[in-house]
């Protein structure tokens, strides 16, 4: 369940992560005639018309439901970042995969050029002007204040509203000039300005603002496009279709006529779909499946470092987790290198951090902590926990110690690591209930910190912005601090970093936070875990970023027969 992931600074999410945070990825899309059965190979027989667009269609296979094309009023999960951001809508600037060693960079995308005022107060950006709806409406500066006033409007509660607190306004130059003031000069002013897709003022401008949250089908029905593909129609939990935009400003973009989304929760009906040439994309690949799929001479298996971490979420408002000496114990009760050497097929390791470990920001001099059960068990005895009757499990004040621990149905890799960390913490005296829910339904007590523990996935966005997910402020349905951890130092460094333009200090004040966050455990780090994709031919030129799977999808295209 990565949820959040959003194109960059969230969940958000996991972008762009893509916000996730944020919990999976997931599309829902539907063809008027279902094209699925005309899967790769089947391209033989006459060169009809018909024939021809079916060569140009791509079949692409996710794990969670795309509900709504409106971006603010849904958690960003990596397919809905991945379909807003790279095939319906267009930001204003497009950000590039280069966040490791710095700064995230941009370059054009609706703006062609900016430009920041003499005292840094305000950014200028010049948009295209061959950029138009789909509906044959040009694409204004309009639609750019448009947007920031429906992204800060409280009655709409967009979960990134924080992304946009220093910006005062934005003003309207001309149909083509946009300036964005500010409140302050600071670091990540153009990165601030470029979060979220333009959206259309002429159509969803005659919605209210609080009526926004009343419900997808609105916004759906009415889904112009600016991006490279048109929603043709939208099955929320089966597929979704989409159709090249013949208004899309890039000459020759997409290379595709049709990119339909299955959703397949199941990841072995999607490994069969692949292999068996009913689909051309996986965008996250089992690691068992790995060998199978790369033996095949007609798919190829690629991976990437996500910048997603992985952990056991405990409620740190609920006791006996509310102590960081309990959470400690449970971290050093499970064995998390046997569950990477039993799962992951060499694609994993131990984690310690949620800063991925080819970022320029990771602290490598940490260590993630041991499996010590005699450790464990020691400290759970020095917090009042004994087993007194007998039966295995440690009680305190007479309640045993047993927990719920959820994560969602879809994922079979956590399904298993759910089942072995039970196991684990058996051996230290704790009982662990396990449940599983459907992504949908396990997103309200998640978010409204309604219970024991979760496994779970989140994304940090390209700026490393860690306030959304371990600052007291991200507590609460509009943020992503699930474990409701709060720490007034944690927060005092998070708000330091954040403003902090020299990169040394910067990295010295990443290291004291990612080791506060280790000492106070509000989260179990479980693993780094390559992200594995497959491709199936004839589809080419699919190039995943740390941005996004769909990062280009755009230039995705069907080879030529030979």
């Amino acid at each position: 369940m990565t949820f959040g992931s959003k194109p960059s600074r969230r969940p958000r999410t996991a972008p762009p992560a893509p916000p996730i945070a944020t919990l999976g990825a997931a599309v829902a899309l539907t063809v008027g005639a279902h094209l699925v059965a005309c899967g790769p190979g089947s391209t033989d027989g006459p060169d009809d018309g018909a024939q021809k667009e079916v060569a140009k269609t791509a079949i692409a296979i996710s794990g969670v439901p795309f509900d709504c094309v409106n971006e603010i009023t849904q958690p960003l999960t990596p397919i809905h970042t991945a379909i807003t951001y790279f095939g319906l809508y267009t930001p204003l600037v497009e950000e590039k995969a280069d966040y490791q060693e710095g700064r995230p960079s941009f370059g054009p995308r609706l703006a062609e050029r900016w430009e920041a005022s003499e005292d840094g107060m305000s950014l200028t950006f010049h948009l295209r002007t061959d950029a138009v709806w789909s509906d044959g409406r040009p694409l204004t500066a309009e639609d750019v204040r448009f947007t920031w006033q429906a992204q800060t409007n409280p009655d709409v509660g967009w979960a990134y509203l924080d992304l946009k607190k220093r910006i005062r306004d934005v003003e309207v130059v001309d149909p083509h000039t946009v300036r964005f003031h500010y409140t302050e000069v600071y670091p990540l002013q153009l990165y601030d300005a470029a979060q979220g897709v333009i959206m259309p003022a002429h159509v969803w401008g005659e919605r209210p603002f609080d009526q926004w949250r009343e419900g997808c089908d609105w916004f759906n029905e009415r889904a112009v496009s600016s991006g490279p593909f048109l929603l043709e129609s939208l099955q929320i939990g089966q597929r979704a279709t989409f159709t090249r935009n013949p208004k899309y400003f890039e000459e020759g973009l997409p290379k595709l006529d049709r990119l339909v989304v299955e959703i397949m929760p199941e990841r072995s009906n999607q490994t069969a779909s692949l292999r068996a040439g009913d689909s051309h994309f996986i965008e996250f690949v089992d690691y068992s499946d790995a060998a199978q799929l790369e033996a095949d001479p007609a798919i190829t298996l690629d991976s990437y470092i996500p910048r997603i971490y992985y952990f056991v979420a405990w409620n740190n408002q609920r006791a006996p987790f509310d102590s960081p000496e309990v959470r400690n114990a449970l971290t050093l009760g499970i064995d998390r290198q046997t569950i990477i050497d039993t799962l992951f097929y060499g694609y994993g390791r131990v984690s310690h951090s949620p800063l991925a470990s080819d970022v320029w920001a990771y602290n490598d001099q940490l260590q993630p902590l041991p499996y010590d059960p005699g450790k464990a068990k020691k400290i759970l005895a020095e917090q009042g926990f004994a087993d007194s009757d007998g039966d295995g499990i440690l009680e305190r004040n007479g309640e045993p110690f047993r927990f719920e621990l959820l994560t969602n149905s879809e994922n079979s890799l956590r399904k298993q690591i759910m089942v072995m960390i039970q196991s684990h913490l058996k051996r230290i005296g704790v009982d662990v209930v396990t449940r599983t829910m459907d992504f949908r339904s396990l997103v309200d007590p998640i978010s409204s910190q309604d219970f024991d523990a979760v496994i779970a996935g989140l994304s940090i966005g390209t700026d490393l912005d860690l306030s959304y997910n371990f600052h007291t402020k991200g507590i609460g349905a509009e943020g992503l601090n699930w474990p409701a951890f709060s720490d007034p130092e944690t927060d005092r460094l998070i708000e330091a970093v954040n403003t902090e333009e020299d990169y040394p200090t910067r990295k010295q004040l990443y290291d004291e936070i990612q080791k506060r966050i280790q000492d106070l455990q509000p989260v179990t780090f479980l693993y780094e875990g390559r992200r594995l994709y497959a491709v199936r031919a004839p589809l080419t030129n699919v190039k995943p970023t740390i941005i996004s799977p769909f990062a280009n999808v755009r230039e995705w295209r069907i080879a030529e027969k030979k």
